[in-house]
């Protein structure tokens, strides 16, 4: 494998990540307001029978806030006449108190046989600014063939409380009306993504998610880790990926996205770590490369003391003829020589302007069984190219971190995307970055692919790699 360089110009040192502000949660919705409370009904022998309880809440309110309780207390409903006699009707409701708890639901009034119910009490005003739901009030028992009393109107709704525990859900008289909805608080920035290719990724859990569609300023992270990325040199251009989503295209001698050091992107943190991107090179002989290569993407901007790991892209004509390869590379903290799993394409395969899905992997808790000195250096790496997977077997010792005796070690590299080091940089578009605690699957890989494209991944990987 080639080596990245040991040394470099001091100014090329000084590119700075800049920290941008985390992103924050979209609110959560307003609990629903209180029912009104039904007033006592009166009882008599021509009595219709009371309103029924209201049903209980699918979830347990969140706790109320401070104030006044509301003046109307929860009656209890008329007892009904046997044989389906009258219950008197309700009363008015008790008005809501000012910013108070909601008062807990009235219990049910019990239906007499064959029975119908009697008419609902009237709406309680609005519960007070900023109060959160009351608990819900128990079910009323069904009466045999009677008809529940009309529930009470909504209380307005109170500002947003926290979902509770879902309830176990009444039966019994007509519920009152839903209370209005407390607005929702607003996203910060790296709020959730309307992008059904976002989702899928999201969904499957990164550490780290970069659109990679802001292309100036700063990048947020999508999972809402708060791994701000930040432009630099200037506007990216735009590109439109398969799926009709913009993401940004970097000029390849000056463009980039730094994002600070975190121990979520390093391999020892869990022993496991996956990165994913697409890539649309503009041009397949790079103008700013390292000895006939670009690293596009890596954790490793000094080189020594502080080498992680980069994902690499050689030029079509270079002094080792790996045309076009694509590699998943790990370095010891000193740099030098990198262990990695090469996906190498027959010549001519890869095009310009043609976007890549690049997955590469690495683990130290297994290897391959032909990896020599495992067990001083234990792990391997794995990467694939539109779905389609390397195939170790055909590589010797290429894929085993101890290839090259290396064990990773968590350091303070900012991660970049378009250069690792800036001594190369990649022409072309980048997007939908993502970085995992974890080793994706081949069906989890497949569906992404899917996901972008609408297409299944077809090909083999063998000494040579096709699509």
């Amino acid at each position: 494998m080639k080596p990245p360089r040991l040394t470099r110009t001091l100014a090329l040192i000084t590119a700075a990540a800049l920290v941008g502000c985390g992103s924050g949660d979209p609110g959560t919705s307003g609990a629903a307001g209180a029912s009104g409370s039904a007033g006592a009904g009166a009882g008599g022998a021509t009595g219709r029978g009371g309103a029924g309880g209201a049903a209980g809440t699918t979830g347990s309110a969140g706790a109320g806030g401070s104030g006044v309780a509301g003046t109307g207390g929860s009656g209890t409903g008329g007892g009904a006449g046997a044989g389906g006699a009258r219950g008197g009707s309700g009363g008015a409701g008790g008005s809501g108190g000012v910013a108070g708890n909601a008062g807990a639901g009235g219990a049910a009034g019990s239906a007499g046989a064959s029975g119908r119910g009697g008419t609902g009490g009237g709406a309680g005003a609005p519960g007070g600014a900023g109060g959160r739901g009351g608990t819900g009030g128990g079910a009323g028992a069904a009466g045999g063939g009677g008809r529940g009393g009309a529930g009470g109107s909504a209380g307005g709704g109170g500002a947003a409380g926290v979902a509770g525990a879902a309830g176990a859900a009444g039966r019994g008289g007509t519920g009152g009306g839903a209370g209005a909805a407390g607005s929702s608080g607003g996203g910060g920035a790296g709020g959730s993504s309307s992008s059904t290719y976002d989702q899928t990724i999201l969904a499957d859990g990164p550490v780290a998610y970069w659109a990679m569609n802001k292309r100036s300023g700063t990048e947020p992270d999508l999972t809402g880790n708060n791994h701000t990325g930040t432009y630099h040199s200037g506007t990216a251009t735009a590109a439109t990926m398969p799926n009709g989503d913009q993401v940004a295209d970097f000029n390849g001698s000056s463009q980039y996205v730094s994002v600070p050091t975190s121990a979520a992107f390093s391999i020892p943190t869990t022993g496991n770590l996956t990165w994913e991107a697409w890539i649309r090179p503009d041009v397949l002989q790079f103008p700013n490369d390292s000895n006939g290569y670009v690293d596009w993407m890596g954790k490793c901007e000094d080189y020594s003391p502080t080498c992680e790991w980069e994902a690499r892209m050689y030029s079509t004509t270079n002094s080792e003829n790996r045309c076009n390869r694509m590699s998943a590379y790990v370095f010891n903290s000193s740099a030098g020589l990198g262990s990695a799993a090469d996906w190498q394409p027959v010549c001519g395969l890869i095009q310009a302007g043609t976007w890549y899905h690049i997955v590469g992997e690495y683990t130290t808790s297994t290897q391959p069984s032909d990896c020599q000195n495992a067990s001083s250096y234990p792990g391997m790496i794995d990467i694939w190219v539109n779905g389609v997977k390397w195939s170790h077997s055909n590589h010797g010792q290429t894929g085993c971190m101890s290839q090259y005796n290396v064990r990773p070690t968590a350091n303070n590299s900012p991660l970049n995307i378009g250069t690792m080091a800036m001594d190369a940089w990649f022409p072309g578009a980048i997007g939908k970055v993502a970085i995992y605690d974890k080793l994706l699957t081949a069906a989890q890989v497949t569906a992404h692919y899917r996901a972008m494209t609408g297409a299944s991944p077809s090909g083999s990987c063998g000494n040579t790699c096709s699509f």
